[in-house]
């Protein structure tokens, strides 16, 4: 016969039933993929320790100093914004504080090492952040799983942040007043010098008091003197200051002088920078390290800035010296008219001049120690804590619900696209509509699944349900199958009909008894021959003996009559395939069996042939040339595209008279895919639906689902 053209595959319009039958057909590996991680999730939220959160609001607040502030005048410190005050939080040194603070006095400290790492740790569960836009309040949280250890961490991380803040602000101001005690020190040893070295030449010169212009002019000299001391005093206090600042350059350190005692808003300025640019970088050090080109960014920036910080001292100095010249240029001509007194008086005047030096000069230094005791006294932190941290009682997470729900979520998603990928790397042939393009012959009939009745252990059960069940849906299927196959080769003999199929297991054998039982049912006589010597099961489907059978007759070891067996339907026989051969396939290509199936052509209407698998063995092809039309039983998603184009290939190789396709759907795809079964006999419709809805509404839903 002639083969016929294999028609091309025809795009067609998507319904979105057909997604829901994929889902449904792959429905095991759905619910296994979507358990998977549904109950992992479910186990991670109900087996994990809880994490508590405590958080604690602090407020940044910008402190409002004048020139009249001695604090202000010695530091010129600029206040940092919000985001600088959290990378100061978040900083290893404010950790390492955290942790020493926290450890029980009865153990012994942390050796640097343990502390560094102690204190990274404890750093990366900081979160600090501020509440809305330039609010200055800031958010402090830590999460642990202990709920008192939370809080903990968080009420002294906020003490450790207020004393360093404190700390910080009480920097220079403790700095000047250490230089003033120390002179302070100095000018009280001597004004106790030069009052006892008065009172010892008064009382042994008898001199006790100048006239009114020695008077005038010991006042004028002593003014001078003053004035040359308080320029000694600030000229002490920038040499120190830039002492300070060289040593640090020298080391590659960062420090910020003291401006001096006088208000200089040059160097005030520089100094507040260079604070700034100092707590960037420790930020920056301590998470990206010394050779980051960030880090190396800010120490240029900064070395520029000490750099002109001390050039302006220096400016300052030479300033101090000028005025210092003058002064002691101006105070010459009145030396001049002190040399002239005499000498009685000159060293009365001498005394009493070195002691009103001194005197105005520790005055003097009396009220600037006043004034930078009560500026350090009063320098206060301007952080102040909002909330403090409480105890969490409700754990942060895992949040339950929510992790279910996304659980729920992710692994309906991942069980859908898990189901479609098998599903796209699934090649097997599915539907009737791809079997016909495939293999281009027609479309016989769909067998549905074949149901299990519990309790029946019989080996034929479910073989002969059209015997059994004759108003099922699988009978109706079958008698369709038995219609289609009249009206297929109306116009030709189709005595002989052999059905084989591509692998084993595919149901062949079950569809062929069932198609002798239904063709039986008409009244014709009826022979089924099991061919398929190396996997017989006829026998057991129809309850019949193996032995004598086909091979016996072929052999010549027994008569035909003697090999055929009766079976419990009326007007159905069954020639058994008999004892396995070693030869099946010269056997059934023989003389004899062309001999045997014209025997049985007049002995009985219509002989069915249950041929082996063609890409198995051989024997299909051979006795394609002895039928009167081929059927191909193929099982709905067991056969690849490839190996059906192969099984069509050499089926009309040897111009077999191929009648059409059965798709046997004996695992229940085709009812996943909601394809009709049969032409007009669906559930519900037709022959038997009261006994077919009696049927389904004995059977759970959900027992369906899970099948």
């Amino acid at each position: 016969m002639n083969q016929p053209q294999q028609q091309p595959q025809q795009p067609g319009d998507v319904h979105i039933r057909e997604y829901f039958n994929v889902i449904m057909y792959r429905r095991k590996i759905f619910l296994l993929a979507f358990l998977t991680v549904f109950l992992g999730v479910a186990l991670y939220t109900f087996t994990v320790k809880p994490v508590y959160e405590a958080f604690s609001t602090v407020q940044v607040e910008t402190p409002k100093g004048g020139k009249g502030d001695l604090l202000g005048e010695l530091s010129g410190n600029a206040q940092n914004p919000a985001d600088t005050e959290i990378e100061i939080i978040k900083s290893r040194t404010i950790a390492e504080q955290v942790i020493s603070r926290m450890q029980p006095a009865s153990q012994a400290a942390l050796p640097p090492e343990t502390l560094q790492d102690a204190a990274n740790s404890l750093k990366v569960g900081i979160r600090a952040m501020e509440v809305g836009n330039k609010t200055g309040i800031i958010r402090l949280s830590y999460q642990s799983t202990d709920p008192r250890r939370a809080r903990d961490v968080v009420n002294t991380l906020v003490q450790v942040y207020q004393d360093h803040n404190l700390a910080a602000k009480s920097q220079e101001a403790r700095k000047t007043l250490e230089f003033i005690e120390t002179q302070l020190t100095k000018t009280k040893n001597d004004l106790d010098s030069a009052e006892k070295n008065l009172q010892n030449f008064k009382s042994g010169s008898g001199t006790v008091q100048l006239d009114a212009d020695s008077t005038e002019l010991v006042k004028r000299l002593a003014d001078f003197d003053g004035q040359l001391s308080t320029l000694g005093l600030q000229k002490k206090q920038i040499a120190f200051s830039s002492a300070a600042l060289r040593e640090a350059m020298r080391k590659g350190a960062v420090y910020t002088p003291a401006a001096g005692l006088k208000d200089d808003a040059a160097s005030g300025v520089l100094a507040g920078r260079l604070a700034e640019l100092d707590i960037q970088r420790r930020t920056l050090l301590s998470e990206l390290g010394e050779e980051h080109p960030q880090v190396k960014a800010i120490k240029a920036q900064i070395n520029e800035l000490q750099t002109k910080l001390l050039a302006t001292y220096e400016a300052n100095l030479k300033g101090l010296n000028r005025s210092e010249s003058a002064l002691k240029q101006e105070m010459g001509r009145y030396e001049e008219q002190f040399r002239k007194l005499p000498a009685a008086e000159r060293e009365l005047a001498s005394l009493l001049r070195l002691g009103k030096v001194n005197a105005d000069s520790y005055t003097f230094l009396l009220q600037k120690h006043e004034e930078a005791r009560l500026a350090k006294a009063a320098t206060i932190s301007n952080i102040s804590v909002v909330d403090t941290a409480m105890t969490p009682k409700v754990p942060l997470k895992p949040n339950k619900q929510k992790n279910l729900l996304l659980g729920l979520l992710v692994g309906l998603m991942v069980g859908v696209g898990v189901a479609f990928f098998i599903d796209y790397l699934d090649d097997t042939i599915k539907d009737a509509d791809q079997a016909k393009r495939v293999f281009g012959v027609p479309l016989l009939a769909v067998i549905p699944l074949i149901p299990k009745n519990e309790g029946d252990t019989r080996i034929g059960a479910e073989a002969m349900i059209c015997h059994s069940e004759p108003k099922s849906v699988v009978s109706e299927a079958f008698r369709s199958l038995r219609t289609n196959l009249h009206f297929s080769a109306i116009n030709r003999e189709k005595r002989v009909m052999l059905l084989t199929s591509a692998f084993p297991g595919e149901g062949k054998s079950t569809v062929s008894t069932n198609l002798a039982i239904i063709i039986a049912q008409t009244g014709s006589r009826t022979i089924i021959i099991d061919c398929d010597m190396r996997r017989s099961t006829l026998h057991e489907k129809l309850n019949t003996g193996k032995v004598p059978g086909l091979s016996e007759v072929l052999a010549g070891d027994v008569a035909l009559a003697e090999a055929i067996h009766e079976t419990s339907v009326p007007g159905l026989s069954i020639l058994a395939a008999g004892t396995t051969p070693p030869n099946p396939s010269e056997l059934l290509g023989s003389e004899a069996m062309l001999q045997l199936l014209k025997e049985l052509r007049a002995s009985y209407e219509h002989v069915i042939i249950d041929a082996p698998p063609v890409l198995a063995v051989a024997d299909a092809p051979v006795l394609t040339a002895m039928s009167d039309l081929v059927m191909v039983v193929m099982e709905v998603g067991r056969v690849p595209v490839k190996a059906a184009q192969r099984m069509r290939e050499m089926l009309f190789a040897v111009q077999a008279p191929v009648a059409g396709l059965v798709m046997n759907d004996k695992t229940g795809l085709g009812e996943s895919y909601g394809y009709g079964y049969g032409y007009g006999y669906g559930y519900g419709y037709g022959y038997g639906a009261d006994d077919q809805k009696e049927t389904a509404a004995k059977k759970n839903w959900w027992l369906k689902l899970l099948k």
